[in-house]
Order: structure tokens, then C-alpha cells, then sequence
């Protein structure tokens, strides 16, 4: 009888001594992307900040085979691919820059093989880039709704998901559905402008056309006000704010002037993290000591732990590119495959241009920038272009059909995310002879005050 009770007693410590999973494995192959992969935590503070991403390294084929620390559920993507992992997780992955064509095998496989279909808010969710937009808005939303009702299903289907992603991914629905409505006002038909009529107008009649288009999209506004009224009733729980759409749709409360959000309290913990975005944001566009100051009052008196973080970690990169700080130094290569260091160039003053082949501005500011280059030449200062491009061969490939007089580097650099605080580009940096930092915020070379900030730096 004694080791009958024993064995229960063993068995009942065994059970409550039981590890809790703490670790995500994942191995596999990552097709057509760098050899330092991103994956990008995209949970609600992701939103402000990125210091929970993680670096995923590659060989030459793009196969890797790494153990991430990971304490609950939560949401990353690679590229296009979003990712939902769990503590526990055991998966064989096959991603590419296309969400459709990866492949998931193992342990929290399910859940990921159905995130392939998430929809893209920025390509106005169910209204895909355009290409589900019908006639007009009523038989549209009769084609948004029947898409959301598959997706629905599909998800009611899904097997071996927990409780929370299931109303997690629910959450999304009906905002993909609240952001399919509203994006048709940009998408639909009827509020297209004939751009070369439009061209060919005078200004007058240009402010006309825009006064004319405004009142056509406040009109459909109002129209979807009470059916957009309900759905964000379903949208206030806080968890769902790790649902990037969710995130997305909850920002038109500020400003609310159609009533879509009447009758609606948002949890205080949703109104700090929006406030924490604009302080971000004001880091952003301006990295001075009174936005890094507004920052850090906002982070004494936050009373959420995770975002108050995200907002410190990024009020601390931002204090490191005030003016007079030392300048961050990176790797750049140019076209021949040489390396240099930033700091390289110390001794006079230094202007970058930081830009990739994919991005419109950056190629509209390029004639600008070689321009200043050759009306400073012979001065203390150099002009460096650095592409970001994720793909080497996609910028050669450019630089073969696009000449450039500027000698050309890229980079792939870490501190070009984690200390430079590279978002956006175009993004110009100004660094004075004694390698550090002027403005690392700099005015664009097409814009009127940089020939007097260039002038006073070789002053």
C-alpha cells in the first residue's frame, strides 16, 4: 500500500514539475532573401518599436536551423509571410517572398499553413490591390462579405489552434471587412481621377475635381457608418491588438467625424499605445532633446510595461543621433565587391543618401543628389548613395540600365535598422569632418535649405 501512495505522490510531482515550453524550433529554408533574414515581431508593440526581432542566419542556400526564446504566443512575419509561434512549436518551414507559396510541416504547422491567406491592409484587404472591385460599392461588399464568410469557416475548421488565435484571427476578419469598406472609396471606380484630364486642367478647376472627390468619399463614409459602427464594437478587446488590421482600423478614432466609432470607449491600454506611436513618430521625423525628452516623460508615466519598453529602446537610439553625437559607422561594398568602413571617410564632412531600387522618391532625388555632388566638387565633403536593397543583383542589375557618376555602395549593415534607425527612405544623413553627427534627419538635396546646412558644415 506504501508504494502505491508513493507512486501516486511521485506521479502528481512529476506532473507539477513538468517544464513549461518556453523555446520555438524552427528549421528550413529561406528562398531568395539575405543571409541575415529579418523576422519581424509584429505583436501590438510592434507598432512603436522593434526590439524584439530577430535575426535569422542563413547559409549560401538559404537553410537554417535555429531554437528562439519565446515565453507566449505571438505573432512575426518574414517578408510577406506572417507567422503565428507558440511556445513549443516544432516546424520544418519553406518561405519565400511570396506568402502563398510557403510550406509549413510539424508541431503549430496548421495555424501557419492557414496565416498564408492573411490579407495585405495596405492593398485595401478583401478588395486585393483593386482586382475585387466590382461595379459599384453594394455589389462589392456583396463580394467582401462572401470572401469573409469562407475565410470564416476555414478558420471555425481549423483543428489544433488555440481559443485565442481563433479570436485573434476572427478579429481580423471583420477588420479586413471595416478596412475593405472604407480602402473603396480609393479603390472604386467612381473616385478614379483621369490623370491626364486632371493634368491638363487649370488650378482651379484641379481644386474643383479634388472638392468634388472629397464629397463623393465623405458621402460613402457616411453610408457605411452603421455597419462600421458594429464591427468596431467587436474590436475593443485589447488582445486583439497583435492583429496588425486591427491596429490599423482603430486609428481612424482620432478624428472620428462620421460617427463610426458613437457609443464607443477604447480601453485605456489602447489609447497609450497610440499616444506612444505619435512620440515615436515625433522621434522619427526629428531627433532633437525635446523629443527625446516628450519620450521619456511618456515612458515614467506609462502604465504598460511593454510599450513604456519599446518607447525607451527607441528614445535610447534616437539620443544616440542627436546633434554632435559620434557618427554610427557601417560596412558599405560597392559594385566591385570592396569594403569600406563609413568612418573610412573621416576628415571631411560626409552626405548620404540612403535609397533602394524599388522606391519611387529615392530614384526622383537621385538627379538632385548628383547634382549637389558635382556643385560641391573639390570641397571637404563627399557624396555617398547607399542602396538598402535586400537583393545585390537587383541593384547591379539597376546601376547597368542607370548611370551614375557617384561611385555606388550598398549595405546590409544591422545598425542601419538598430542605430541609425533606418525606417523610411529616401533618408539623408549629415556628418561633419570630425565624424559626427549634424543632422540625421538631413533635408532631401531637391529641398531649399540644404546648399546653407551643406555651406555652414565646411564653414
Amino acid at each position: 500500500m506504501k508504494s502505491i501512495v508513493y507512486l501516486f505522490i511521485m506521479v502528481v510531482i512529476c506532473f507539477s514539475c513538468k517544464e513549461e515550453k518556453t523555446t520555438v524550433h524552427l528549421k528550413g529554408q529561406l528562398k531568395g532573401m539575405t543571409p541575415s533574414e529579418v523576422m519581424r515581431y509584429n505583436g501590438t508593440a510592434s507598432m512603436i518599436g522593434d526590439s524584439r526581432d530577430i535575426i535569422l542566419h542563413t547559409d549560401e542556400n538559404g537553410m537554417f536551423d535555429t531554437v528562439i526564446e519565446l515565453k507566449k504566443p505571438e505573432y512575426f512575419s518574414i517578408s510577406r509571410n506572417t507567422l503565428y509561434l507558440t511556445p513549443g512549436d516544432d516546424m520544418e518551414v519553406y518561405i519565400t517572398e511570396s506568402n502563398k507559396e510557403a510550406t509549413f510541416k510539424g508541431v503549430g504547422a496548421e495555424a501557419n499553413n492557414y496565416m498564408k491567406k492573411r490579407l495585405f491592409p495596405k492593398g485595401g484587404s478583401f478588395l486585393e490591390g483593386g482586382s475585387n472591385v466590382r461595379t459599384d460599392f453594394p455589389t462589392t461588399k456583396l463580394l467582401v462579405d462572401s470572401l469573409a464568410a469562407v475565410r470564416k469557416t476555414e478558420l471555425e475548421n481549423l483543428k489544433n489552434v488555440s481559443p485565442d488565435f481563433k479570436r485573434m484571427e476572427n478579429a481580423r476578419i471583420v477588420a479586413d471587412v471595416v478596412n475593405s469598406y472604407i480602402s473603396y472609396a480609393s479603390y472604386g471606380k467612381e473616385y478614379r481621377l483621369d490623370w491626364q484630364a486632371f493634368q491638363k486642367a487649370t488650378p482651379e478647376e484641379q481644386k474643383a475635381i479634388q472638392e468634388q472627390l472629397e464629397k463623393m468619399q465623405n458621402a460613402h463614409f457616411a453610408t457605411i457608418t452603421p455597419e462600421l459602427n458594429r464591427m468596431y464594437k467587436d474590436l475593443t478587446d485589447t488582445l486583439l491588438l497583435n492583429v496588425a488590421v486591427v491596429r490599423d482600423v482603430l486609428s481612424y478614432a482620432n478624428g472620428d467625424k462620421f460617427g463610426w466609432f458613437e457609443g464607443i470607449v477604447l480601453p485605456e491600454r489602447t489609447g497609450e499605445l497610440y499616444e506612444a506611436y505619435e512620440k515615436v513618430e515625433s522621434l522619427r521625423r526629428e531627433v532633437t532633446p525635446e523629443t527625446v525628452g516628450q519620450a521619456n516623460d511618456f515612458i515614467a508615466r506609462s502604465k504598460n510595461r511593454d510599450i513604456a519598453t519599446e518607447v525607451k529602446y527607441k528614445a535610447g537610439q534616437a539620443g544616440k543621433l542627436v546633434e554632435g553625437q559620434p557618427a554610427i559607422d557601417i560596412v558599405i561594398e560597392d559594385v566591385d565587391g570592396n569594403t569600406k568602413q563609413l568612418s573610412d571617410f573621416r576628415g571631411k564632412a560626409i552626405y548620404l543618401d540612403f535609397w533602394a531600387t524599388w522606391c519611387g522618391p529615392c530614384i526622383q532625388e537621385s538627379p538632385a543628389f548628383e547634382a549637389l555632388s558635382k556643385k560641391y566638387e573639390g570641397k571637404d565633403i563627399v557624396f555617398i548613395p547607399v542602396s538598402t536593397d535586400a537583393r545585390q543583383s537587383t541593384w547591379l542589375s539597376y546601376l547597368k540600365n542607370h548611370h551614375k557618376d557617384l561611385p555606388q555602395y550598398i549595405s546590409h549593415d544591422q545598425a542601419l535598422k538598430d542605430e541609425w534607425c533606418i525606417m523610411y527612405i529616401p533618408r539623408f544623413i549629415l556628418i561633419d569632418k570630425d565624424f559626427k553627427i549634424v543632422n540625421a534627419y538631413a533635408p532631401r538635396p531637391s529641398e531649399e535649405g540644404i546648399t546653407a546646412l551643406l555651406d555652414a558644415v565646411l564653414k
